[in-house]
């Protein structure tokens, strides 16, 4: 798998992540990626809800043997506001580290703010209203936004089958479409915990390769 490959299969771990949060709440998440059955990444992230805001913190990382060869780690975090039961991000950011290689992306209002290797690039207007973490954690069962954006790269995204299963639970998938129209499927777990509904399982299908799974999780 290249590097390319790995960093957004890792990347678009967040696409497919859906939780359900409506009360005052904290958790902190462990998920592990595989491919081909061989652990090759690492998301952890750490979500502190109240009734008017929200923090969301977190990181995405290679791992394994493939890690050795194929360094890549994601930082983010952001705080936001709810209103009329929406999520809105007021503070944003993102740093990326993908061998000698360094990217750190905020936003504030509708400006998007990128340095890449210490070069500060142009300001660029959002291009698109929902951003990755917000959709990521604060979407209702398999809710989604046509359209959402991680600050940089832009995908379309449409449920095509959702389920309730017996344990309470959902299952959900998602067609996912980049701006060059590379296509992939996510298939989503989602299983309550706590007062949260949270994803157990990711599997990636076509362009985008891996599964994620749950692997612990603190109240």
């Amino acid at each position: 798998m290249p590097r390319s490959t790995l960093q957004t299969s890792l990347t678009a771990f967040a696409l497919s992540l859906v939780l359900v949060a409506p009360a005052s709440q904290a958790m902190l998440l462990d998920y592990t990626a595989y491919l081909g059955g061989a652990k090759v990444g690492e998301a952890k992230v750490e979500i502190a809800l109240q009734e008017s805001g929200y923090e969301i913190n977190g990181r995405v990382e290679s791992a394994g043997l493939l890690g050795l060869f194929s360094r890549f780690k994601s930082l983010f975090s952001l705080r936001g506001i709810f209103s009329s039961g929406k999520p809105v991000v007021r503070e944003y950011q993102v740093t990326e580290k993908s061998g000698n290689r360094k990217k750190h992306i905020t936003y504030e209002g509708d400006q998007v703010h990128v340095t890449r290797n210490g070069e500060v690039r142009s300001p660029r207007p959002l291009p698109a209203e929902t951003d990755l973490w917000s959709f990521m954690f604060l979407s209702e069962d398999c809710n989604v936004q046509p359209v959402i954006h991680d600050g940089k790269d832009v995908w379309q995204v449409e449920a095509r089958h959702t389920e309730r299963l017996g344990d309470g639970g959902h299952y959900c998938e998602f067609d996912l479409a980049d701006e060059d129209n590379d296509r992939s499927v996510a298939s989503v777990w989602l299983r309550e915990i706590g007062d949260l509904m949270v994803p157990v399982q990711v599997r990636f299908q076509g362009d985008l390769q891996g599964t994620f799974k749950l692997t612990d999780h603190t109240l």
